[in-house]
C-alpha cells in the first residue's frame, strides 16, 4: 500500500504580471522568495505562470 504525504501549498504572484500560481512547498514554516532570475545556490523551484512567464521561488 502506497502512503501519501500531505504537501503544503502556497499561492505565489508572478513578478511579471501578478497572476497567482499555486506551488507545493517543502515545509509550511519556510519563507518564500520570488526572483526573476536564477541564483547560483539554494533550494528552489522553477515556476511558470498561466501567461508563460518563468520565474524562480527560493525556500529560505
Amino acid at each position: 500500500m502506497a502512503t501519501t504525504q500531505n504537501q503544503e501549498m502556497a499561492a505565489i504572484p508572478c513578478p511579471y504580471c501578478e497572476q497567482e500560481t499555486t506551488i507545493s512547498v517543502p515545509d509550511g514554516d519556510v519563507e518564500l522568495e520570488v526572483r526573476r532570475s536564477v541564483a547560483l545556490y539554494g533550494d528552489h523551484t522553477t515556476v511558470e505562470c498561466s501567461a508563460g512567464h518563468r520565474f524562480w521561488v527560493y525556500f529560505c
